[in-house]
């Protein structure tokens, strides 16, 4: 099992505006809005802490609608039996930048500044997505050391993998050490923190990020969908 903690994130202004999407306030003109993001990203940065925890556990079968790990824990749904049927082992991973500015955001709320709270909430968002692709890299360059290859990262929530499964992580993973939590919904507190499973294994086909996309109940709406 790997922790790692204070990871530098570099959030750059083209990322951090595609998070956010245009005008997301309906108050601010494009000018405005880059403005307003220039003392934000140095603000978020005093509140970010970037954490990553993940092990390894082989995986003992493929069924039709689940997989089963070693230790005996089950994912359900056809997504992860489809896409790892050439897996010899699969990664688990959370990734979190901790509470702090979900935190500053309620206070811009409560202070009625909604402008700041949504473009800083967006930073938020286009932090988590640069750490979860960096956890990503690690897991993958660690297979490749080893010959092996990884899958793209599956999350509960896409297609049929049912957000309950999020209930696994926590119960094979120390998720307490990156301060996190489940909510009764099933997503973790802080909201900014995404969980990722990655199949390992010496034949396992990579699936480029882009065609990941396809497996995502939201991917035809979804801003973030790679083309």
């Amino acid at each position: 099992m790997r922790v790692l903690r204070d990871l530098d994130l570099d959030l750059e202004m083209s990322s951090v505006l595609w998070c956010q999407g245009e005008d997301p306030s309906g108050r601010l003109t494009t000018e405005q809005q880059t403005s307003l993001n220039h003392d934000l990203i140095p603000e978020s940065q005093q509140l970010l802490n970037p954490s990553v925890l993940y092990d390894r556990f082989a995986l003992r079968e493929v069924r039709e609608q689940s997989i089963v790990l070693g230790e005996g824990a089950v994912f359900r749904g056809h997504l992860l039996a489809d896409r790892f049927g050439l897996a010899e082992e699969v990664v688990l991973a959370l990734c979190t930048i901790g509470g702090d500015l979900d935190d500053r955001v309620s206070k811009y709320r409560d202070a009625e500044d909604e402008a700041r709270a949504v473009l800083l909430d967006g930073i938020g968002t286009a932090a988590i997505g640069e750490l979860g692709e960096m956890a990503h890299a690690l897991i993958r360059d660690e297979a490749q050391e080893r010959g092996w290859q990884a899958s793209a990262p599956f999350q509960p929530g896409q297609l049929d993998w049912p957000l309950e499964d999020h209930g696994v992580f926590f119960e094979l993973l120390p998720a307490e050490r990156l301060g996190l939590r489940l909510h009764s919904d099933h997503l973790m507190v802080p909201s900014k923190s995404v969980s990722m499973a990655v199949g390992l294994g010496e034949e396992m086909l990579p699936l480029a990020m882009h065609r990941a996309c396809k497996y995502c109940p939201i991917a035809d709406d979804c801003r973030f969908s790679r083309e």
